[in-house]
């Protein structure tokens, strides 16, 4: 498959991600009084079913984020390439656990056997991506501010899950859609910019 092929899915994924992410929201604001609580209750099946989408569209963006980059972005953008998909990766399994088992495994389990690799993708991954993005100058460079401020700003800021999981939609709304519309500009236009 071409690169340009992975670009798309990729930009596609990180808007179904976004949605995902905010579809996830609005449940927890509709059926407050269930919230994500225990598995077994329809909100909670609708939350973390909400999650694997959204994980699985992070993973396809992260895919054809790659492909945009990689000829540019050196050996930090692979490697922190790679600890980013690992961790959203455990993060989908995790996910997926729950879902099957219906929580006899216990959250706390899980987040202990995939918390540590889950927070090193994420957080380490994501900003190491971010930095490898503004230095590869491929995508706008507010972009890869985007990517190293996304996780801070919205789980720091949000003061509920239901704002919080509104602002993470719309982060992943933003970085599918420019994924999507981006293009190089030519030679000659970047070097009168600047």
């Amino acid at each position: 498959m071409p690169s340009s092929t992975f670009v798309r899915w990729g930009a596609i994924g990180g808007m179904i991600a976004g949605l995902a992410w905010a579809a996830s929201a609005v449940v927890d604001f509709v059926l407050p009084g269930e919230g994500p609580g225990p598995i077994g209750s329809t909100s909670a099946y609708l939350i973390e079913g909400a999650h694997a989408i959204a994980t699985v569209g992070m993973l396809a963006w992260l895919v054809g984020l790659n492909a945009r980059q990689a000829p540019r972005y050196g050996r930090l953008g692979t490697a922190s390439f790679v600890v980013a998909f690992a961790g959203t990766g455990l993060v989908l399994v995790s996910i997926l656990l729950v879902l099957i088992s219906g929580d006899r495994l216990g959250e706390p389990v899980l987040t202990a056997i995939f918390g540590s690799g889950t927070l090193l993708g994420w957080l380490v991954g994501f900003a190491l991506l971010g930095v490898a993005t503004f230095r590869a100058k491929i995508l706008p460079r507010w972009y890869g501010l985007l990517m190293i401020a996304q996780f801070p700003l919205v789980f720091g800021a949000a003061s509920s899950y239901d704002v919080g999981g509104t602002v993470f939609g719309l982060f992943w709304l933003v970085l599918g859609y420019v994924l999507w519309t981006w293009r190089d500009m030519p030679a000659e236009q970047a070097s009168r910019v600047r």
